[in-house]
């Protein structure tokens, strides 16, 4: 799977942005995942718990924020097609927003 900057291969858990590998933590790739499978969607915190936890326990939700501060800084310039929506959650930006 490719989107804009971020090649995605699910066969081998490996990610790779502007074409250079980065290693990801199991949490790290499974919410790279979730928001490239529903690029321009607003994913909120406990939706994406679901996603990379796979759980709906009482985890602290600033926890998602913190994997996603994570995940960012490793896609380096690619980790800004995540987007914050501010009290809501998440979402990838889609190629008509990233170009904006």
């Amino acid at each position: 799977m490719q989107n804009a900057d971020i090649e995605l291969r699910r066969d081998g858990y490996r990610a790779f942005p502007d074409g250079r590998e980065v290693k990801l933590t199991r949490i790290e790739y499974r919410l790279l995942e979730a928001f490239l499978d529903d690029r321009g969607v607003v994913r909120s915190r406990p939706q994406l718990l679901q996603a990379a936890w796979d759980t709906k326990a009482r985890i602290e939700t600033r926890t998602v924020d913190m994997h996603v501060a994570r995940l960012r800084a490793k896609l380096g310039p690619a980790g800004s097609l995540i987007e914050t929506v501010r009290g809501v959650g998440y979402r990838f930006k889609t190629g008509v927003d990233s170009a904006r």
